[in-house]
Order: structure tokens, then sequence, then C-alpha cells
């Protein structure tokens, strides 16, 4: 996989909608188009893996913490992409997901979801 400085056209959508893991709402109501925007994305899912982990994780999870109120629509592109491209962790090993149990719990979903979604592309 190409540095996210590199593959930034392609890597965007997937940013974008992976960034929703970390708003104030509740991940579930857009877990389908969060999947759909992954599964459709030309990366492998430990690609995608990476790219959760490594790229929006390190960029957004500070917005769950913020006090008094935090980001619940998601961030403008443009800052995304900027902020993504400035604390990416591209290239270093998965961080231990022990130690991060919001990200873990939310990764497992989005991915067994991945899966279910290009599973039935696959069956048309």
């Amino acid at each position: 996989m190409r540095p996210p400085s590199e593959d930034i056209d392609d890597r965007a959508p997937v940013w974008d909608w992976m960034q929703q893991v970390w708003m104030d709402t509740d991940p579930a109501i857009l877990l389908p188009a969060i999947a759909r925007a992954c599964a459709e994305s030309k990366y492998t899912l430990d690609e995608l893996e990476a790219i959760f982990w490594n790229e929006v994780r390190p960029a957004v999870s500070f917005n769950l913490g913020l006090s008094p109120v935090p980001e619940w629509a998601g961030f403008d592109i443009a800052w995304l992409k900027a902020r993504v491209l400035r604390t990416s962790r591209f290239g270093k090993p998965l961080p231990r997901r022990w130690l991060h149990p919001y990200a873990s719990g939310w990764w497992t979903t989005l991915r067994a979801a991945i899966v279910r979604c290009r599973d039935a592309c696959d069956a048309r």
C-alpha cells in the first residue's frame, strides 16, 4: 500500500466514513454506509485495518474526549486530510488492541460488515 500522501484521492472517502466511529453519535447508525465505502474501495481488509488504526484513529480519536461539545457530524474533509497526513502512523505496527477497547470493538464490528458487504457484491 502506498503512503497516504501518495494516495489521497482513493483514501479520502475511506477516511471520511471511518471518522464517524469517533463522532459523538452512535456509529452503528452509519455502519452500513461505512462498511459499503470500505468494501467498495481498492483496499484489502489488512490495508483497511491499517488505515483505521494508523491513519484515522490518530487523527480523530481525540474527539470523544472533547469537553463540553465534541464534533458529531464529521470533520470537514479538507481539515481531515491535512490532519491524517500530519498524524499518520503509516508503516508502523498496529497499536495493541487491548489498550484501545473502544476502537478495537468497532474495528471488529466494521471488519465483519465489510466482509458481508463484499460477499454480497460477489454473490451478484
